[in-house]
């Protein structure tokens, strides 16, 4: 009984990873989001994005982006949300949220999550956006 509850236990463990995916941090030559108050204007940023932007039913591949000028040391905020399926998906506030901050908190300079279930967030700290 007990090798039975190694395998449950390793797919309960993988879960996380195969919902939200896994973070890819931008290489050298992208802006840094800071210290801990470029990090947090960038997190407010994002609280006020996806409350705007979410709940919604967003098309298989369809994506939205938007500049956000947050007035820190990084002025601007590059944000995208894709759906990454080929069908409907719905985003909630709460997904949303936790994507773009979990770039935020885990890469220096912006990045991308391009394996989560569906979702292909983008945070990217700068001067300009594109």
């Amino acid at each position: 009984m007990r090798f039975q509850a190694i395998p449950v236990l390793a797919a309960v463990l993988a879960l996380p990873h195969a919902v939200f995916g896994e973070v890819k941090c931008y290489g050298t030559g992208s802006a840094p989001w800071g210290d801990y108050e470029g990090r947090s204007a960038a997190a407010h940023g994002i609280d006020d994005w996806c409350n705007d932007i979410a709940p919604s039913t967003f098309s298989g591949g369809q994506q939205v982006k938007q500049c956000l000028e947050v007035d820190y040391i990084i002025p601007n905020v590059m944000l995208r949300m894709k759906n990454g399926k080929s069908g409907d998906a719905v985003l909630d506030v709460d997904t949303c949220k936790k994507l773009l901050k979990d770039i935020v908190d885990t890469c220096d300079g912006g990045g991308a999550d391009d394996d989560s279930d569906g979702w292909r967030p983008r945070a990217d700290p700068g001067v300009g956006c594109d």
